[in-house]
């Protein structure tokens, strides 16, 4: 029977539990020294970006934006130019026609033609004129030997009262119808006469040079007395018609010479006439304007503008139009470089809000009055780059 001392010390109960509680302890060392070793590298990091926060980094001042100010131009107002548009039209328009009633036997000229003052536009049938006249004449020459028939008995018979031999009755029957014959062809005489007239009324004449605008019969239309038959438009002095207010006629020169634009051309005209009256509608005086054409007029019934300069006294000061911010309440501001002293005692120059008010703009300048004067330094260009109270550097007028 084996000895029970013989039993290796290993095969003990109590050596199992030293092994792992050993192995227990190594396995706590080596967490505990991992923990210590993460505590310590948060610790150094966080020690790192705290160092990093506190550092200050070197800032480079950035160099001063460079401006270029003008100063404003002081005037006592500034002129304005107005546009007023009317119409282009002859300064003679007549529609034509004859006095007396009848068949139109030939019309010379259709529209657009042009016609000179005294040559024949139109003529009416005058064949019944032509044998009226005929038949008077022949009436006048039978008229004509009747009297000297009645001349010849009024001498025989004043021979024979001499000698005494007719009484004073027949004489004075053969003087009394001689006058009823010179009576006569009187009425003959004037007959012709009106029916010359009537043959001169039937040839119609252009009584201006002028153009046909309009035609308005043919050949073989029988018309009334005083229906139109063409419509002659002068174009010798075209004239434009306009629609002024009082107080712009009232400065308007006869002897200057104005603008007026039709399409594009420019024509110099001259004022030629003034409406008595003021049209009610409009509260206007029509104004006429007679163009200066050297060749062909643009056509009748165009849109004419004439440019009138008008001065508006005001004291003020011209500005670049660039240089205008829009501000508050209606104003406008300019963004003017002022001189300014720092801490140090050093100069520098800063950027200043000025208030202005707009009077009249065109497009480049602008007329302005308001909290500026003729030495302000006004940033004309750029102003999107500045802001009020910025430090600029400053070059050219104002430096």
């Amino acid at each position: 029977m084996p000895n029970e001392s013989s039993v290796s010390d290993t095969d003990k109960p109590g050596n199992g539990f030293l092994k792992k509680l050993g192995r227990r302890l190594v396995s706590l060392t080596t967490f505990s020294i991992n923990v210590g070793i993460a505590a310590a590298a948060v610790m150094i990091g966080v020690t790192t970006i705290q160092m990093r926060a506190e550092e200050k980094p070197a800032v480079q001042s950035a160099p001063l934006v460079e401006v270029r100010p003008v100063k404003p131009e002081h005037q006592t107002g500034y002129e304005v130019t107005r546009s007023f548009v009317g119409r282009l039209e002859p300064a003679r328009r007549t529609d034509l026609g004859f006095e007396l009633s009848g068949t139109v036997r030939a019309i010379e000229f259709d529209e657009g033609d042009l016609i000179r003052k005294g040559e024949v536009i139109a003529v009416l049938d005058t064949r019944t004129l032509e044998a009226e006249k005929r038949r008077q004449t022949a009436n006048r020459k039978a008229a004509e030997s009747d009297r000297e028939l009645a001349a010849l008995t009024l001498e025989r018979r004043q021979t024979l009262r001499d000698g005494g031999h007719v009484s004073d009755q027949i004489l004075d029957e053969a003087r009394l119808a001689l006058s009823r014959l010179d009576a006569t062809l009187d009425q003959i005489d004037a007959a012709i006469e009106a029916i010359d007239i009537s043959l001169d009324k039937s040839v119609l004449t252009a009584p201006f040079d002028g153009s046909v605008g309009e035609r308005l019969l043919d050949e073989g239309a029988t018309i009334a007395p005083g229906a139109p038959v063409l419509r002659l438009l002068e174009v010798a002095k075209p004239t434009v018609r306009i629609g002024l207010a009082p107080e712009v006629v009232d400065r308007l020169d006869r002897n200057d010479t104005f603008q007026i634009r039709i399409s594009d051309r420019l024509f110099e005209a001259r004022l030629s006439g003034l409406r008595p009256d003021l049209q009610t509608s409009t509260r206007t005086i029509e104004t006429l304007f007679e163009l200066d054409v050297a060749d062909a007029a643009p056509q009748f019934g165009r849109l004419a503008e004439l440019s009138l300069t008008e001065m508006i006294e005001a004291d003020g000061y011209w500005v670049p139009t660039a240089a205008l911010k829009e501000g508050p309440r209606g104003l406008w501001t300019l963004l003017a470089v002022v001189r300014a002293s720092t801490e140090t005692g050093e100069d520098v120059f800063e950027i200043r809000r000025e208030a202005v008010e707009v009077l009249h703009a065109d497009a480049t300048r602008s007329f302005v009055r308001g909290t500026i004067s003729g030495d302000t330094n006004i940033v004309a260009e750029g102003v999107h780059r500045v802001v009020v109270g910025q430090q600029v550097g400053m070059s050219g007028e104002g430096a």
